[in-house]
């Protein structure tokens, strides 16, 4: 059995979206999936039932000690779902941080339990109890990004806290990898500047694979549908399922996972060296001051009523980056 925890500190990265249609790609593989909603907002049980008075199994039980059969949605999917109440563990003592692992540990040692091959755990935008207790239950944690300065500044927050459990709860818990969500093609030049500076301090733990904001893929979960269902010769739903395949090609390679070990020491990349606009210049500097390759610019958005560059849109986002990014690297243990 197979946990995988999607998280992110910073909330609209489309941690439930993935987290919904992994769970069902999944199942259509002929794969036992559990998903779990560790989230107050119960979005991803909305995904799964039409009506949260269809609920039959809720995660608030096992937080509280007692224990929740999973509710079956379709052919080898199944849920233990979420209400606004689960927000009450977070007046809780902290040993219920240790509630869900040792719950997950029952289900997977129980004969007469369903014999599950993955558990994907959504979890709620903030830092507390149910985010801990989803770390210190996974075997992995994948991270959801958007390719947007904001989304950017708590990344290095997480991997602390990913630590942190690493070296008090959970000292199997890996990194699954990074991957950039809700991509928006129309804004290449910033997204580029981006993603370069993820690959250069992330590196392999960068999913290869890309989802792009679309409007089928965003709508099909409103519909109890995954992409692959929903839309199947769509582009996003070829895109979701090269993620998927590459979901699954690194839990199968095994050694070959990234991992993100507390240690101390190692070369890691200094992002003081890594290239960024210089605002007005066209041209890419590094920290030394020595010029890069030329940037061809962005194209020009028109609308009605007036003209606006979205050159000029993005270079107020890059401004924003080089700021966020001026004293940025990775933590010690991530490559």
């Amino acid at each position: 059995m197979i946990t995988i925890a999607v998280v992110n500190h910073k909330g609209g990265v489309g941690k439930t979206t993935i987290t919904f249609n992994l769970a069902r790609w999944l199942s259509l593989q002929g794969k036992k999936v559990l998903a779990i909603d560790n989230d107050p907002q119960a979005n991803l049980t909305s995904s799964f039932i039409d009506c949260r008075s269809k609920r039959e199994s809720s995660l608030l039980e096992v937080y509280s000690g007692r224990p929740a059969v999973p509710q079956e949605i379709s052919e080898n999917l199944f849920l233990i779902g979420s209400s606004v109440t689960l927000a009450t563990v977070a007046e809780r003592s902290f040993e219920v941080v240790c509630r869900l692992r040792d719950r997950l540990r029952d289900i997977q040692n129980d004969r007469h339990s369903i014999a599950f091959d993955y558990l994907l755990i959504d979890c709620l935008p903030s830092i507390g109890y149910l985010h801990l207790a989803a770390l210190a239950a996974a075997d992995y944690a994948l991270i959801p990004i958007t390719p947007s300065p904001y989304a950017l500044m708590g990344l290095n927050d997480l991997f602390l806290t990913i630590r942190k459990t690493q070296s008090r709860l959970n000292p199997t818990l890996k990194i699954l990898g990074i991957v950039l969500n809700l991509v928006d093609g129309r804004r290449l030049r910033l997204e580029r500047k981006i993603e370069s500076v993820l690959r250069e301090n992330y590196g392999s733990l960068v999913f290869g694979s890309k989802l792009s904001k679309r409007v089928r893929f965003a709508e099909s979960p409103t519909f109890n549908k995954s992409i692959v269902e929903y839309h199947p010769n769509a582009a996003s739903a070829r895109e979701f399922g090269r993620f998927a395949m590459e979901v699954i090609s690194r839990i199968g390679e095994e050694g070959e996972s990234p991992d993100l070990l507390v240690h101390n020491g190692g070369d890691h990349t200094d992002v003081a060296k890594s290239r960024a606009l210089v605002p007005g210049s066209g041209k890419l500097f590094d920290r030394d001051g020595h010029a890069g390759v030329q940037d061809s610019g962005a194209k020009r958005v028109e609308a009605d009523g007036g003209r606006r560059r979205l050159k000029d849109l993005e270079n107020m986002d890059l401004i924003f980056v080089r700021s966020i990014y001026r004293n940025y690297s990775a933590p010690d243990g991530i490559s």
